[in-house]
């Protein structure tokens, strides 16, 4: 049996999922939370198999939440159930938050078992919603590509999020002065100067999110 638990802050959905995934008869909820600060003290003390996180909450947000617990050390799978669409927003959860499945809630309630399901074999689900827009923007020669790496653009989020170097290093495990050297490439790659034109920049590029749509 798969232990799970389900953070969302809207309790008639919340349990609504917990009755689905229970009615697979593989998968256990053992606890529920609407917060991301009850969720991450739920989580990391209970330690289930998979946690199944919506991206818009109080107190925080899905994303966040993910990452504090890879940080923290959290090994169990994290599937986002979200009604996010924006590819931003599905990139920034894989490259940083190290999801194991993107579900969004306009999806057939079973590809939330199959996430689940893919997630303990190894195997990430990604919503077909959001595979076949990636698939579409593979298509096109997009000849304004950032020049950036993933972990510069990791790197270029948290910065543009006001993020001093030593934070940016103790969340991404690097040292401070291989984020200095990061940050140096992204002004000379962009031709950029500030954190000011950074931060722009990265407005520009959807790299920083309006997290409280629902």
């Amino acid at each position: 049996m798969i232990n799970a638990v389900v953070v969302d802050d809207h309790v008639m959905f919340q349990q609504g999922v917990k009755a689905l995934l229970e009615e697979s008869q593989q998968i256990s909820v053992v606890d529920t939370a609407t917060n991301v600060i009850d969720a991450e003290r739920i989580i990391m003390g209970k330690k289930p198999d998979v946690c199944v996180l919506d991206i818009s909450l109080t107190q925080g947000n899905g994303l966040e939440l993910a990452e504090r617990l890879r940080s923290r050390g959290y090994q169990g799978a994290i599937v986002m159930l979200t009604m996010h669409t924006e590819l931003s927003i599905f990139k920034r959860a894989s490259s940083i938050a190290k999801i194991d499945g993107y579900v969004l809630k306009l999806d057939a309630s079973e590809d939330l078992v199959k996430a689940i399901m893919g997630a303990m074999s190894g195997k990430r689900f990604v919503s077909p919603a959001i595979a076949q827009e990636m698939a579409w923007q593979d298509g096109q020669n997009n000849l304004d590509e950032s020049p950036l790496s993933t972990r510069e653009i990791e790197v270029l989020t948290l910065v543009a999020e006001g993020h001093g170097s030593e934070a940016i290093a103790s969340r991404l495990k690097l040292s401070k002065r291989t984020v200095d050297n990061h940050r140096a490439n992204i002004r000379k790659k962009l031709g950029l100067t500030n954190s000011a034109e950074l931060t722009r920049y990265a407005i520009e590029q959807g790299l920083l999110l309006n997290l409280n749509v629902r």
